[in-house]
């Protein structure tokens, strides 16, 4: 008796990434926080669909650049909800990069604390309150007490912080 086994055909990464990017792309135009994004900066819900998004090569999960999303290549091994994560967080600076495009005194203060800055508290308070939605609100605290510890935010100002960020989360 012989067993023959057929050798599965090696996945197309271009055509995974294109898959990704549209089920990001669907996720975005039906999400309700993305568009309260977009209500919130006096941007047409359309925006989600023209917004680009790529992934790249990154030393980071995810950044925004003149209001294009980049997504860390390492992404495209995760769920989509982690993958979203990001995406609202970055979709949010997207937002902003327009809403403020060409206003010189709008630039974010990089002399305070990463966690302190206006434009990021508003993303992350995007992006806990889609994650909380998508994986519950413990799965969050979770995630919210490991990015106050990897941001080295002193124990005495985690509890005020953690509540700051979380704010929008029922």
């Amino acid at each position: 008796m012989f067993t023959i086994y057929a050798k599965e055909k090696p996945e197309n990464k271009l055509l995974k990434r294109m898959r990704i990017l549209s089920e990001i792309r669907t996720s975005l135009e039906s999400d309700p926080i993305a568009k309260e994004i977009c209500r919130e900066n006096d941007i047409g819900e359309w925006f989600s669909k023209s917004v680009p998004i790529s992934f790249e090569d990154l030393d980071v999960a995810a950044k925004t650049v003149n209001g294009n999303i980049i997504l860390s290549k390492k992404l495209l091994s995760k769920p989509h909800e982690i993958r979203m994560r990001y995406v609202i967080h970055e979709f949010t600076h997207a937002t902003q990069h327009v809403k403020n495009f060409g206003n010189k005194n709008n630039k974010s203060d990089k002399s305070q604390d990463y966690l302190d800055r206006d434009n990021e508290k508003d993303a992350f308070k995007k992006q806990i309150k889609y994650d909380a939605e998508e994986r519950g609100k413990e799965n969050v605290e979770d995630y919210v007490d490991g990015l106050l510890s990897h941001h080295d935010v002193p124990k005495s100002e985690r509890k005020d912080k953690k509540d700051e960020l979380m704010m929008e989360v029922e």
